[in-house]
Formats: C-alpha cells, structure tokens, sequence
C-alpha cells in the first residue's frame, strides 16, 4: 500500500491541489487522498470523514475497506483501485481515494458542483424551439438528451483519449436504428487516436474522421439537444467531448449541413422553400465573385448592353483592374469577418460598422473600387451567412476564393474547369463511407 501512496505522491509531485490528509479509522492510519477544486470538500467531510471517525470497535485493514465499499462510506459510487494507475484515473475524475495499509486502495465518487448550466443556444438559435443547449459537461449533456429522448435503447459507451488530457469522450447510438457497423468502426477510431491531447473542435474534426485532405466538415457538430437528439433518431452516431459544448454527429453529407435549426419548428413548405433559398445562397457565395470577374474581364459580350454600359462607367476612374477588385474586396470581407470575431463583443460591432460603411463608401467616393465590384462581394458574402454551420460556411469561403482566381486567369473555361475540380473533390468525399454528397449524388427518377 504504501508503494501506491508513494507513486501517487511522486505523480503529483508540485501539483498544489492535491491533497493528501492522514486519519485513524478503526485504530488504522489510512491516508486520504484528493484533487482540490475537483472534488467537493462538504461531501468529503459529511460522507467520507465522518463515517470513518464514528468507527468505535477496532477492525482488521481489509475489513476496514470492504466497510466502506459495502455502504460505510456514503459516496454515490465507489469502487477498488488495483494499481496507481487505477487510482490516479480516479483522482482526475472528482474520485478521493481511500489508503488502507495492508488491505489496499478505494475510490470514492465526491465530485465538484461547479460547472456551468444549461443556457441558450448563441449561434443554433430559433423562435420556437427548445432554449436549452449544450455545456462543456459530458454528463450534463448525456441529462439534457435524455430529457429530450426518453428511449431505453439509448446506449452510451465511453473512454478516455489523449496520453496527456485523458478527455472523455462518450458515444451515443439508438440500439436498432443506428447500423452496428458504423458504431463498431467509430469506436475503432476512437481507440486508435494516437495524441497528446483531444480539447478543442478543430482536433476532433481533424482526428476522428481520418485526417482528410479538405476543408470541408466531415463530423457535423451542433450546440441544440433537439438537433443532436434527431439525427440518433436518423440512424446517424453521437459524440459528446468533455470540455467542448458541441454535440457531434456522423455520418454527415451536403444535406444534412443544408439543414438549420429552424427547418423542424416550420411546416414542410416553408421548410423546403427555405432549403431551396440555401441551395441558392450557396451556389450565388461559390460563383458570383468568379462569375463577374470573368465576364467583366473576358466575356463582355455575355453581359447584357446596359448592364455593360454600367460597368463600363463605374470603372471609369478606378485605377486597378477588376479581378485585383475583386480579390482585394474578397480579402477585405475576409480581414472585417476577423476582426468581429477577434475582438471584443463591445468593439466588434463597431468595427463592423466602420469597416464595412465607412472605408467601403469612402472607398467609391474616391475611386478606389467600383460600386458594382462592392455589390457583387457584398451579395456573396450575404449569401455565406445565409449558410449553417460555421465550418461548412468556411470551407465555401475558401473555395470562393480559389474559383475567383480560377476565373481571373482564364475566364468562364477557367471558373468552369475550377468547379469541375470541386465537384470531383466532393464526389471523392465521404463520411464513414456514407456519400459526403447525399442525398444529391443519389437521386433516381421515380
């Protein structure tokens, strides 16, 4: 036993929340041992502490411990450490471990109350629909689903990534909806993740998938329990990452990223005129900058006649050519987007307004750009917000810019041949080898 207490004192060795606090239980000196701030210091006074000091008849170390793991301790769980590993694991998950010399070691459930509540959705956000979203607590959230999804064939399976975090990771399917074999290939990957560490989205989606070449999200996440709670209902796998206030699903495809929160509070009409408004967003946020560089450098006779003799006027005075507009006012979007998003919400908005009204219309009024070159970067950036999902919107932002330079080197060959790239990329795409493409790239005529 004392090996154990010396291993554990050696692992922690300059750690200031560990604590480790000698009492006599039974006429025995055990030790106990705990992480401050994990755990809760009330709960190990009143069932941890106390059940020990009010032992009056003197009991041998092995029956000492199997007293407190048959009830004498009045911790939620608790359970025997066989190593220093075991009780290491233990003590990082809100555990004290109980020191019996002779007998060995005990953990004991006493975790910490302080953790953020449900609160609601910042960017999932709809009118009627529930407000509770996701917390950076995996059991909260398992809580939460299960309030919105009262099925026994919910199944939860969980392991620990990472040499150095050990983040828990929990994965959720419906037991006879979701197809085995996905399950099984998810947990496969799960276990074979080799890192230092699993604590942000971007190790997440970059880790479990495959380490696939491309920018575009092949793990959907969502922060609404509805959301996540419908697409098990789907067939489709949950993941839950302690830390992170997302709710990851998979498979994924192009029409599941097509789909906002909002779609499941409207009838079917309304919903389905709101996808075709996002098919449109996003084709007008991929080809619109592209498209008007290339007609306006390469095919003016394409354009209608007043719409050419409008151009024609508004570049009258503007010195620099209209892909270098084009591409400059691209970047431009780009730099504002970042810049609200960097700092602080008290000053992103006015730097929003600055940026995109001030320099923007001083930017025409002295010649600088072409209204017509601003109205064209403007809508396909509209059109970029109309998107869900921040990651998808992205992934479209950064191949807009690569069709802009497609077109800006040979035209609309050139804007085509770009697309035709993007399309066989995405068609070489896949989501634990469902079609990232789905349900367009399986259409049949009825």
């Amino acid at each position: 036993m004392d090996v154990i207490a010396e291993e554990l004192k050696r692992r922690f060795d300059g750690a200031a929340d560990f604590t480790a606090r000698d009492l006599r239980a039974a006429g025995i000196e055990c030790t106990l041992l705990f992480l401050d701030g994990l755990t809760s210091g009330a709960e190990i006074a009143e069932f941890v502490i106390r059940p020990l000091g009010q032992i009056t008849e003197p009991l041998a170390p092995a029956a000492l411990l199997e007293w407190a793991l048959a009830g004498g301790v009045e911790a939620a769980s608790g359970s025997r450490c066989a190593d220093a590993r075991e009780a290491e694991e233990a003590l990082l998950n809100g555990c004290c471990v109980l020191l019996v010399p002779g007998a060995g070691a005990a953990a004991f459930e006493v975790k910490s109350g302080e953790k953020r509540g449900p609160a609601e959705p910042e960017v999932e956000s709809t009118t009627r629909g529930p407000k509770d979203a996701f917390t950076e607590t995996a059991r909260t959230n398992t809580a939460l689903l299960r309030r919105h999804l009262r099925s026994a064939r919910l199944r939860l399976w969980e392991t620990a990534v990472g040499r150095e975090s050990r983040t828990n990771v929990s994965l959720l399917w419906l037991d006879g909806l979701t197809d085995p074999e996905t399950v099984v290939r998810m947990q496969t990957r799960l276990s074979a993740i080799d890192t230092e560490d699993l604590l942000t989205p971007a190790a997440v989606e970059h880790l479990l998938p495959g380490k696939r070449r491309t920018a575009f999200p092949l793990l959907q996440y969502t922060e609404r329990t509805d959301k996540f709670a419908a697409g098990l209902l789907a067939g489709r796998v949950g993941l839950f990452v302690d830390g992170l206030p997302v709710g990851y699903l998979a498979p994924v495809n192009l029409g599941y990223l097509l789909e906002a929160a909002e779609d499941k509070d409207t009838d079917w009409l309304s919903a389905r005129f709101l996808k075709l408004l996002r098919l449109i967003a996003l084709a007008c946020a991929l080809l619109l900058p592209g498209l008007y560089a290339a007609m306006a450098s390469f095919h003016q006779e394409m354009l209608p006649t007043q719409l050419l003799e409008a151009i024609i006027e508004s570049k009258q005075k503007v010195p620099f050519p209209t892909v270098l507009e084009v591409l400059g006012l691209l970047t431009a979007f780009e730099l504002l987007q970042e810049a609200g998003l960097s700092a602080p919400k008290a000053v992103s908005q006015p730097v929003s307004i600055i940026g995109g009204l001030v320099v923007g219309t001083a930017a025409v009024e002295a010649n600088l750009i072409s209204p017509a070159a601003l109205i064209i970067v403007s809508a396909a950036g509209i059109c970029g917000f109309a998107l869900p999902g921040k990651s998808f919107a992205d992934a479209v932002r950064l191949c807009r810019f690569g069709l802009t330079v497609c077109a800006a080197l040979a035209g609309l060959f050139g804007l085509t041949l770009g697309l035709l790239a993007l399309l066989v990329h995405l068609a070489g795409l896949d989501s634990f080898d469902r079609a990232w493409l789905a349900p367009y790239s399986e259409l049949k005529r009825k």
